[in-house]
């Protein structure tokens, strides 16, 4: 995929809204530190040496603004910018579109901030496949049996139907405007479940099997295991 180049923008969405309740952290989960770097940048500065962005917005919850500013300022482009977000995920994520202008054949990706350990390889598949498709995802295959609870049994689920969502997520410009103009009786929970909520399906497209998300101070470790390996296997 190194020859693979789109025809129209890219912009990204960096949801950076987090505010350390999970994590149950006085400092927000992407401003903690991975290997002396805060996890925020991780995830800055892998969309930066892609190199395929035309603008990154990295969206911020409103208390948090000011150190988004003071971390990320010296890396961020002229067409680069920081806005607030909202009270939920998706309410971040509209933020994010209205601050941007695009046409029918850009695309436009969603990640969170929290998820470090994304490859240009990854970037590249996701993006290739949402320019011919609309509507494309990260998400990784499943390896473990499943059971789903009921009642007074369990359920052995299909494993090799299975698949675990990720990000980022990837949508065609004109897919976006034709979703805008359309209401929802529940708010979506990202960008999948907003087009599949329109009868619009997503393709899934494989990641590197590191893309974790880091959520909770057992994560931050795992993460500190990882990045090295990361590292190792983007070389190959």
């Amino acid at each position: 995929m190194n020859s693979w180049f789109p025809s129209g923008n890219i912009y990204l969405l960096l949801l950076s809204g987090g505010t350390g309740s999970r994590m149950k952290s006085d400092l927000p989960k992407q401003f903690l530190e991975l290997n002396g770097k805060s996890i925020l940048l991780h995830s800055l500065e892998t969309f930066l040496d892609w190199g395929k962005t035309k603008s990154i917005v990295l969206v911020s919850h409103k208390d948090y603004i000011l150190d988004s500013e003071t971390l990320c300022s010296p890396f961020l482009r002229e067409r680069d910018r920081i806005v607030e977000g909202g009270d939920t995920r998706h309410g971040s994520t509209l933020a994010g579109i209205s601050s941007i202008q695009f046409s029918a054949n850009d695309i436009i990706l969603i990640h969170d901030a929290a998820r470090p350990f994304v490859s240009s390889d990854d970037l590249d598949r996701l993006s290739s496949a949402t320019e011919e498709f609309g509507v494309a995802t990260l998400a990784s295959k499943n390896h473990e049996t499943v059971l789903e609870e009921e009642k007074d049994s369990l359920k052995f689920l299909n494993r090799d139907k299975i698949w675990f969502m990720k990000t980022p997520q990837g949508i065609r410009g004109d897919i976006l405007k034709k979703i805008l103009e359309k209401t929802y009786s529940a708010e979506p929970t990202d960008l999948c479940t907003w087009t599949q909520g329109q009868g619009i399906g997503s393709k899934l497209v494989e990641s590197n099997p590191y893309n974790l998300k880091i959520t909770e101070k057992s994560d931050l470790a795992l993460a500190e295991a990882i990045l090295p390996l990361f590292q190792s296997w983007k070389k190959e």
